[in-house]
């Protein structure tokens, strides 16, 4: 017997374990700081530069590639639009751009300790809420 895919319950799931490992990689990092009582000690310039890049893709993804998720025509059914390999694609590529943002803000974190590498990786979690499934299908 053959399963019919879900997608849009799939699509939802992978947006939950981007989040959700994000958020984990997050937490864990601000533990092993406090644990340690500081970050491993690079020099605060190598956390405004990781805060740099999460911020400029946060701008990418924002600018270049949330426009090219489609919408969803009126007359679609959220389930027909994420059956939609171009909708898919795109919200894949999106949130893998935000996540390596985050990312990129978390190591910044792990490694200097500074705060704008930490406000960059917060500003991702948000991000990723914002371009949450449901406001993609909206």
């Amino acid at each position: 017997m053959k399963q019919e895919v879900v997608f849009r319950r799939a699509m939802r799931m992978l947006h939950g374990a981007l989040v959700g490992g994000l958020v984990l990689a997050g937490a864990t990092f601000v533990l092993l700081v406090q644990i340690q009582g500081r970050a491993l000690g690079l020099p605060p310039i190598v956390g405004f530069v990781l805060a740099g890049v999460a911020i400029s893709l946060l701008i990418v993804a924002s600018a270049i590639v949330r426009p090219k998720v489609p919408e969803r025509a009126s007359h679609q059914s959220p389930e027909a639009y994420w059956e939609s390999a171009e909708a898919r694609g795109a919200a894949v590529l999106l949130w893998a751009v935000v996540d390596g943002a985050g990312l990129a803000g978390c190591v910044g974190y792990l490694l200097t300790g500074g705060a704008a590498p930490a406000a960059a990786a917060v500003l991702s979690i948000l991000a990723l809420f914002v371009f949450r499934p449901s406001r993609l299908e909206a």
